[in-house]
């Protein structure tokens, strides 16, 4: 009986795991209007996020909060793999919007709280990315194709030391 028990939890519990080796939900190619989001990065400037994005390169777009819980939890390790990625040469290919009409010293401010001070992260102020990109919620991770358009979502948390998300980034990155 225990081990009919146990054998039907396993049974139960392997979708989880394939959910897992699949963050993203792939789609269609979907033209978005990254130029009609303004972003202001850390010295103070604004852009359009289009400026941001790699161009005639697959990148990765990444939406947080400081209000969102999960967020905070992720922060860290999404920082661990922007310095993974960078140290490859690929750290331009990810792009960091935090979607908060709060002044920046606020998001400095949180950053330093969590001991991320000097983490890259654009600012979206006027809350324009969730109707642009049609996110339902923060965190949002994007991946966007070498044209610039969006070819796979992951709404909420990822976790980013996980090594099949890593292969399913570096398989989207090497396009």
């Amino acid at each position: 009986m225990r081990l009919t028990v146990v054998f039907l939890l396993l049974v139960a519990l392997m979708p989880l795991r394939a959910a897992a080796d699949d963050a993203f939900t792939m789609s269609e190619p979907r033209v978005v209007a990254s130029a009609d989001v303004d972003v202001v990065n850390e010295i103070g400037r604004t852009h359009v996020l289009a400026d941001f994005l790699p161009v005639g390169e697959p990148g990765i777009l990444h939406f947080w909060a400081t209000w969102c819980g999960p967020c905070r939890a992720e922060l860290p390790d999404l920082d661990a793999y922007a310095k993974d990625l960078t140290e490859r040469g690929l750290g331009t290919r990810l792009v960091v919007v935090a979607v908060e009409p709060s002044p920046r010293a606020k998001i400095d401010a949180f950053l330093e709280e969590i001991g991320l001070a000097g983490f890259a992260t654009l600012q979206d102020t006027e809350n324009r990315s969730g109707s642009v990109f049609g996110l339902f919620g923060m965190p949002a991770t994007l991946l966007i194709d070498a044209e610039g358009r969006v070819v796979g979502q992951h709404s909420g948390p990822l976790d980013w030391s996980d090594e099949a998300v890593r292969a399913e980034l570096a398989a989207h990155l090497d396009g």
